[in-house]
């Protein structure tokens, strides 16, 4: 069935970022080739989530642009996409790790609520056993879980937008290099943008890291030119974020 296919792209989801993450340290070709399996894996994950909804559904426009745009499954399935089209020019450092933790808890339900009552030579003491404790560890950090997979996506955010600057030297060094770059920071700020809107975790944590940010600048420790310097591109920034039509 095409929700047993979604099981298994979780869990190859999570051996293939376990792979990427244990190659990185020791074979750059292995690394990237489990970074591009984890990517298709993840893509296969949504790709169902998504054939499944517009089957089921009868009131979904399927060339209303907007039935996209706002599905959160759409957002990330657009976004590993292109991370595995951009794969042999940039890798998004950090970048399966959100995908990592929803594959995790998604994985875990599935096989409690489908594989574990069904494995055989297993009694039926045990199998309640283990579903029990699966299902404590979820209802106990499923939240914490959606929390660290937010500030996650913040931190890629940031790790985007600090090398940044780097793509004025790119544009003569490396063209290729610096419009992949350019996409791939557009299109994650738009991502941002939209779960800003529609995820309370996003918009918390984005709002509380802003605000400590700001305690710092306006302390008076930090030297006014730098504190004139952040207002002023935050302005932009915000100025720009606005001009995003989403």
């Amino acid at each position: 069935t095409p929700q047993f296919f979604w099981f298994l792209g979780h869990v190859s989801t999570i051996l293939n970022t376990l792979s990427t993450v244990f190659f990185s340290f020791f074979s750059q070709s292995s690394y990237k080739r489990y970074y591009n399996w984890a990517l298709i894996s993840i893509i296969s994950t949504y790709l169902v989530v998504l054939f499944q909804i517009f089957k089921s559904s009868k009131t979904i426009n399927f060339f209303n642009f907007k039935t996209f745009i706002y599905n959160d499954n759409f957002q990330y399935l657009s976004l590993a996409i292109t991370w595995y089209l951009v794969s042999n020019v940039k890798i998004i450092s950090g970048g399966l790790y959100p995908f990592f933790i929803f594959s995790s808890f998604h994985a875990l339900n599935y096989f409690k609520n489908f594989i574990l009552p069904i494995l055989p030579s297993v009694s039926s003491p045990v199998k309640d056993h283990y579903s029990k404790i699966i299902n404590t560890l979820i209802t106990t950090y499923n939240e914490q879980s959606l929390v660290a997979a937010s500030n996650l996506e913040i931190f890629i955010l940031v790790q985007l937008s600090l090398s940044s600057p780097l793509i004025i030297f790119q544009i003569f060094r490396n063209f290729k290099l610096a419009f992949v770059n350019i996409f791939v920071l557009l299109q994650y700020v738009t991502f941002i943008k939209l779960r800003y809107k529609q995820s309370k975790h996003t918009k918390l944590l984005f709002d509380g890291t802003l605000y400590k940010v700001e305690a710092v600048i306006n302390s008076g420790r930090i030297p006014p030119v730098l504190a004139n310097y952040y207002h002023q591109l935050k302005s932009k920034a915000t100025h720009f974020i606005g001009l995003i039509p989403v």
